[in-house]
């Protein structure tokens, strides 16, 4: 008889134990889950940046060469203390654009600044570049009116 009740004990202890083992597995699955969604959503978030950063960068850049492009162009009708980049942006702009988006190379021409993934992140770095895509679009439309 006392052995047909250890049995049982046993038995239903053994259950219990699988009945935990296998919440715990659905827990774990959870969170696999929610971590893949949102490096998921990462991984998009930081697409859109990048994207959004290299076309920033690459307007300033295009803007900035118009001091370096306009001697061979000839005259300009206008002239800036500071160049083109001025003529649109503040200095206290300027200086973070040239701090964070785009380098002076050599030649006096700009590239893009190398920039991390993780500086991407950073909201100074988004408002920076959204700042300059919005000033840009707004020029955009100015100029097709």
């Amino acid at each position: 008889m006392l052995a047909a009740i250890l049995v049982v004990l046993t038995l239903l202890a053994t259950l219990w134990g699988v009945y935990y083992a296998r919440g715990q597995l659905r827990e774990a699955r959870s969170v696999r889950e929610q971590n893949e969604n949102f490096n998921e959503a990462q991984r998009l978030e930081d697409d859109l940046w990048a994207a959004k950063y290299v076309r920033a960068a690459t307007l300033l850049c295009e803007i900035a060469d118009l001091d370096r492009l306009s001697i061979f162009t000839g005259p300009r009708n206008f002239t800036y203390a500071g160049g083109a980049l001025r003529a649109v942006f503040s200095e206290s702009v300027c200086k973070h654009i040239q701090g964070q988006l785009i380098q002076r190379q050599n030649d006096d021409s700009y590239a893009l600044r190398p920039i991390e993934t993780s500086q991407l992140r950073l909201k100074t770095n988004r408002d920076l570049i959204d700042l300059v895509l919005t000033k840009i679009e707004k020029m955009e439309t100015l100029k097709r009116q």
